[in-house]
């Protein structure tokens, strides 16, 4: 086997697809899991099952944790940290409270990365969004967007002081709109998925929003491809932006209609509000083109694995 890394968040839908492309990439990844296997949902527990056939699974070692650090120092052979887990409870609600899931995320962050280090890390990439200060491609709109994104930007801005004051090269990885098999339910897709398979018409309410939208198998290589970068030379680009297809989210749900309809042998319409108001900025997205995938394949999975749920 290849290099350690320990993957937190793993059990996320893009976490998932990180930990496939990284023992693609040949690394050896334990995913520590911050709570215990029965605490998990449906929709986590069918993404840990895909997880634990590539990776070790160590259930209730929470990122910071007392856990956490037992863990990194019965290892004692981690190379890098790949830091994709964050405070995302209510992170679509205007409520979010962006100061305390920055404390929440920053608990126990020094010792951790300290102990890495300690012990033979050499790297920590943290996962960022296209919501945080300074991304999102519009340089009219520096500020971050959502409490959500001031959470991520407050959090990243600290681990990158804390992993270079243990000694660690530090990354930062950008997330833009992802997509795929192993989705969150709640997202735009699935809504667009039940729609269809109900014989309804979904609605596009935000049709003019500018988005990045990323294949996650797309996404995951190039997460990979970075750690390994960094790994191999600690003065890489600590910054990776990946980009798939830019278009608006009118766009982007008939490319899914099109896609879906081609391999469902069945209409599946859509329907286009008139969009006046803009919460959140007109553009978000990413600069870096991703690896490319075998997009046929990727979308016989994808569409195949919604049609397998109902």
């Amino acid at each position: 086997m290849g290099e350690v890394v320990l993957l937190t968040g793993a059990s996320s839908f893009t976490g998932m697809w990180i930990a496939e492309a990284l023992v693609a990439a040949g690394f050896e990844v334990v995913a520590s899991l911050q709570r215990a296997p029965a605490d998990y949902d449906s929709e986590k527990q069918a993404r840990i099952r895909r997880l634990s056939a590539v990776a070790e699974v160590v259930y209730g070692r929470p990122f910071g944790s007392d856990a956490f650090l037992d863990l990194v120092r019965a290892r004692g052979d981690i190379a890098a940290l790949a830091h994709h887990a964050a405070d995302v409870t209510g992170y679509r609600e205007p409520g979010f409270d962006a100061v305390a899931a920055f404390g929440r995320n920053l608990a126990g962050a020094p010792a951790a990365l300290q102990a890495l280090a300690e012990h033979g890390a050499r790297v920590a990439l943290v996962t960022g969004t296209v919501f945080e200060a300074g991304e999102g491609g519009d340089p009219a709109q520096p500020l971050a967007v959502t409490p959500y994104g001031l959470s991520k930007t407050l959090t990243n801005v600290a681990l990158q002081h804390y992993a270079a004051w243990a000694g660690l090269t530090f990354g930062r990885f950008v997330i833009p709109s992802p997509y795929g098999a192993f989705e969150q339910q709640r997202s735009f897709p699935a809504y667009l998925f039940r729609s269809w398979f109900a014989g309804e018409t979904p609605r596009v309410r935000t049709p003019l929003y500018l988005r990045d939208h990323l294949p996650a198998p797309r996404l995951a290589r190039a997460y990979a491809a970075q750690l390994s970068a960094l790994l191999a030379d600690p003065a890489a680009p600590a910054v990776s932006r990946p980009s798939g297809w830019i278009a608006t989210q009118g766009a982007f749900a008939e490319k899914v209609a099109a896609e879906a309809a081609l391999r469902l042998g069945r209409a599946c319409p859509v329907a286009f509000a008139d969009q006046t108001t803009f919460p959140e900025p007109l553009t978000r997205v990413n600069s870096e083109p991703a690896p490319d995938v075998d997009e046929p394949a990727f979308w016989d999975g994808y569409v195949g694995w919604y049609a397998q749920r109902t």
